[in-house]
């Protein structure tokens, strides 16, 4: 059971931070973050966003002009911080691995981290990637793929729990984490 069980809402919630959201891009860490940082008063961290604005550009971006390894550095960089802000930290896609021991510390001080599963199906669209067009190696939908399929264990290994979001709505996944927060 994670810190915030027995919580009372209404009342900002002073943990460090109070509740870790981890998953693919489109499983909904970034809004249902913001319905819970709203419902528990205190600030989303979306570590996304937080590396966006000390790069002062699109994650994307910084991504391709930098590379894969100093993307990495930076959002581990970025996520530790967020880890030791209070509030809601929506954790970046890839950001798990670069912070692991950090999580495994936060859950074993009773802190919550919740991943937010979300189908392939459900992701496309929510990503962009809904346009009818084969699924052939190289092609974005078969990236997206490969990597969401290999990134779901490291995912599922850091949570406490797992949370579907193919088919709720962010108000519907929100409620379960925080019935999860309840525990």
């Amino acid at each position: 059971m994670g810190r915030g069980a027995g919580m009372t809402y209404g009342s900002p919630v002073t943990q460090i931070p109070t509740l870790v959201l981890l998953g693919a891009p489109g499983a909904g860490k970034s809004t249902v973050g913001a319905l819970l940082a709203d419902r528990l008063g205190v600030e989303l961290l979306d570590t996304d966003d937080l590396l966006a604005a000390r790069v002062g550009t699109d994650v994307g971006d910084y991504f391709l002009d930098a590379g894969e390894e100093r993307f990495r550095e930076v959002e581990a960089e970025v996520a530790a911080a967020a880890l030791g802000r209070p509030g809601v930290v929506a954790l970046g896609g890839g950001a798990v691995p670069g912070v692991a021991q950090r999580l495994e510390a936060y859950r074993g001080d009773g802190g919550t981290v919740v991943f937010l599963d979300v189908s392939l199906a459900a992701a496309m669209p929510r990503v962009g990637l809904n346009a009818p067009r084969a699924v052939v190696v190289g092609s974005p939908r078969a990236q997206y793929a490969a990597m969401a399929n290999a990134r779901r264990p490291v995912y599922a290994a850091a949570a406490d729990a797992v949370v579907d979001t193919s088919s709720l709505s962010p108000t519907e996944v929100a409620e379960a984490v925080l019935a999860v927060l309840r525990g």
